[in-house]
């Protein structure tokens, strides 16, 4: 029984260590220099309710959106810029329709504002109008936060 006690405290002592170091480590380094970061908010359009999920990656970022009762992945693009000095867009469809399909057209969008890879998950039904809305809703909160995807 004594062996317990003292395994028990040695656990609680690392545990306390770890988390007195845990945010000297955090102020150490700014999330725009860790190499990979994730990040997960939601978002309001009108009546429409959307999950996003970020990762942050080394030259490139993976976006995932989609509603808050059904996370799955119907689609997946990616998007890149050209080599210099060409200003053109590369792009593919992982996963779901051939051609500009919704993941497609934004990865372009964003690989083209950023000049950095995207990868888009857009699992989303809208129509124009909301489309419209939720791209200015979901630039407008990548600007404010642009730390966690550039």
């Amino acid at each position: 029984m004594d062996s317990c006690a003292v395994a028990q405290d040695a656990c609680g002592d690392i545990a306390k260590k770890q988390q007195q170091q845990a945010p000297a480590a955090a102020t150490s380094a700014t999330a725009s220099s860790l190499p990979f970061g994730s990040h997960m908010a939601q978002l309001v359009v009108g009546s429409v309710q959307v999950t996003l999920r970020v990762l942050k990656m080394n030259g490139s970022t993976l976006i995932f959106l989609g509603t808050t009762d059904a996370e799955r992945v119907d689609e997946f693009a990616m998007a890149m810029p050209s080599r210099p000095p060409s200003k053109q867009i590369v792009s593919t469809t992982f996963l779901g329709e051939s051609g500009q399909s919704d993941s497609l057209v934004l990865a372009n969008k964003l690989a083209m504002r950023y000049g950095r890879q995207f990868y888009v998950s857009f699992n989303l039904q809208m129509d124009a109008v909301t489309r419209a809305q939720f791209e200015a809703a979901l630039v407008s909160y990548m600007q404010k936060n642009l730390e966690m995807f550039v």
